[in-house]
Parts: C-alpha cells; sequence; structure tokens
C-alpha cells in the first residue's frame, strides 16, 4: 500500500461532503492485506474524534473475525433518532451489543471464558449500514475494512445487566422499519455464539499493547436480513427475554 495517509484522507472527505468515491480512483492506495486497512482505520477515526465503540463480525462459526472502530460521533442512544440527509443509504441491522465496567488492560486474562464472563452490560442495538464508496456492495474487501466495515452509526435500545444463560444463539426476535416487517422469528446468529468476537477482540487488543476503555460499545453482527430504509420512519425492534430498541429516521 503505497499511502495510507491518502486513503485515509479521501474516506475523510467522503463522510464530511456525503460524496461517495469510485474506488477506481482509489485503485493506487488500496490495502493489500488486513492490517494495512486497519491502519487506515485508525487513521480515520483519530480525525473524526476518536472511538466510542467496535464493531466485530464474522460469517460462520469458524471464520476469523474482523473489526472496526465506532466514531464516537456515530454512536446514539434511540432517543435522538438518526438524520437521513447523515447518510448516502441507511441499511438496518438489529444487533447485541456488550460492555465491560472496567477497561480492558493487560490486568484481564485472554482466556476467552474469563473475558466473557467479565461481561458486565448487554444492549440491544441497530446498526446503521452505510458506504463511502458509490459501487458498493461491489467494493473490494479490504476497501469495505479500510472503511469501518460499512458502518454508518450505532444506534442503542435497551440495556441489562449481562444474562450468561441467554441463549444468544438463537433468540426470537422482530424488527420493524414503519409497516415493513424485515424479520420476525427465531434468528441464527452468522458467528455461532456473538460472545466469541468479544474474546477474539480482548485478545487481539491486548496482544498489540493497547486497551479497551470501560463502557466500550462492542456491537458483534446481525441477527436480521440487510434492509435499506427509503425514506423517514420508525425503527422497532424486540429481542424476547431481551429488551427493546425504538428510534426514528427523521
Amino acid at each position: 500500500m503505497a499511502n495510507p495517509q491518502e486513503l485515509a484522507a479521501r474516506l475523510l472527505q467522503a463522510r464530511r461532503t456525503h460524496t461517495p468515491i469510485d474506488p477506481v480512483s482509489v485503485e493506487t492506495c488500496k490495502p493489500e492485506h488486513a492490517d494495512e486497512a486497519y491502519l487506515v482505520q485508525q487513521l480515520v477515526v483519530a480525525e473524526m474524534g476518536g472511538c466510542a465503540g467496535y464493531k466485530i463480525g464474522a460469517g460462520s462459526p469458524t471464520a476469523v473475525p474482523t473489526c472496526a472502530p465506532l466514531p464516537a460521533t456515530r454512536v446514539f442512544g434511540a432517543a435522538a433518532g438518526i438524520r437521513a440527509g447523515d447518510y448516502a443509504r441507511i441499511g438496518l441491522e438489529l444487533e447485541i451489543a456488550f460492555s465491560f465496567a472496567d477497561d480492558v488492560d493487560h490486568r484481564l486474562s485472554e482466556q476467552a471464558e474469563e473475558v466473557i464472563d467479565a461481561i458486565d452490560t448487554m444492549s440491544v442495538v441497530a446498526e446503521i449500514v452505510d458506504s463511502r464508496f458509490d459501487s458498493w456492495p461491489n467494493v473490494d474487501p479490504l476497501l469495505q475494512l479500510a472503511d469501518f466495515q460499512n458502518n454508518g452509526a450505532l444506534v442503542i435500545g435497551d440495556t441489562r445487566p449481562y444474562d450468561r444463560h441467554f441463549d444468544f444463539s438463537a433468540p426470537h426476535v422482530s424488527f420493524y422499519c414503519g409497516n415493513h416487517e424485515i424479520y420476525q422469528g427465531v434468528a441464527r446468529h452468522p458467528a455461532g455464539d456473538p460472545r466469541r468476537l468479544i474474546a477474539w477482540l480482548v485478545a487481539r487488543t491486548l496482544e498489540t499493547g493497547h486497551s479497551i476503555p470501560a463502557r466500550t460499545m462492542l456491537t458483534t453482527g446481525s441477527y436480521t436480513p440487510f434492509y435499506v430504509a427509503t425514506g423517514p420512519g420508525v425503527v422497532r425492534g424486540k429481542i424476547e427475554g431481551f429488551g427493546n430498541i425504538e428510534f426514528e429516521i427523521k
């Protein structure tokens, strides 16, 4: 990758001006591997004022996860709603996010079981999926990773104490945008148990000598099909035995 700063600058410009990028125009500064994409992420989020969370995902129970920072300016409580004009598109996904009561640093074991036991809260959240590239979803995966894995925002609904006995692999969920039913029924998480993604992120963070501040929101991938909102409306989601989320697209 010749110039990570160039790609970071283009992504920042696209966010500020809402002008999508033609992927061909950044061919010369495209990441060649994941570490370069993660470097671009860090350059962009630093210019945006830091992060308040991470999104983590994996396409199957055995796939290697990926992660991306969530800019602090794009993590909202549901009561605030979102403005359609802030996004090129508003893709909707219903997820569960977790957080820790204390900073995650070298004092926490890297053992997956101990990491999961240290979780303090879990929240019903909706990810707003957006891209800075005009041809999305037909975009090189490493460019998508550099672009925060297509994150637009995270909206936080009900939060409750962590319940290790909750069925995270196959909860019953419902998700609506206005009168449109996006999904209702038992949902299967693509990563199997999404808590494995939390353990992976903590291990990766500690291996690189970094930490995760307390109350950082860690969202773990969608339980529902991807849906693009076509106009203003109210988004409603429910995870049975857990909680709800409701917010307005203005």
